[in-house]
C-alpha cells in the first residue's frame, strides 16, 4: 500500500460516520462507471445513506 493510500485512509477514518458513507458511496460510484455493481447493491448504498441522514436529522430535532 502506497503512502498516499495509508493518509487517505487515516484521513477516512477521522470523518464522522455520516462523512465516512458519503465518502464510501462516492467512491464506490466513481470505481463503478462500468456498472460492475449491480444496481440493486448501488439502491442499498443510497437507502443506507438517506436513513443515515434521516437519523442525523432526528438527532438534532430531539430535545
Amino acid at each position: 500500500m502506497s503512502e498516499t493510500m495509508r493518509e487517505l485512509l487515516q484521513a477516512f477514518d477521522a470523518l464522522p460516520p455520516l462523512e465516512q458513507k458519503e465518502m464510501a458511496g462516492e467512491i464506490l460510484r466513481r470505481c463503478t462507471v462500468d456498472e460492475s455493481l449491480p444496481d440493486a447493491a448501488l439502491d442499498e448504498l443510497a437507502a443506507d445513506l438517506f436513513r443515515s441522514y434521516d437519523a442525523e436529522e432526528d438527532a438534532r430535532a430531539a430535545p
